[in-house]
């Protein structure tokens, strides 16, 4: 199951995929062109995010939330 909910009426889960990438990116750049962080935070964020979701929701802006993972898209 997708860890992204897509709240967007216009955008495609595919186009999701896409501009989460680029939303990488831009967060790198905005970041001084790096972004640094251990393989154990990794797996400690990731395992803390077994119960949450990004929401996002795209329109003249892009939104993005942490929620708790919905029951029904467990």
């Amino acid at each position: 199951m997708s860890k992204i909910l897509n709240l967007s009426e216009h955008t495609s889960d595919e186009d999701l995929k896409h501009l989460t990438t680029l939303l990488l990116y831009h967060l790198v750049e905005r970041c001084g062109g790096q972004v640094q962080f251990k393989v154990e935070d990794a797996q400690r964020v990731r395992a803390s995010l077994s119960t949450k979701m990004v929401q996002m929701q795209v329109g003249n802006e892009v939104n993005l939330r942490i929620i708790d993972r919905l029951p029904e898209l467990s």
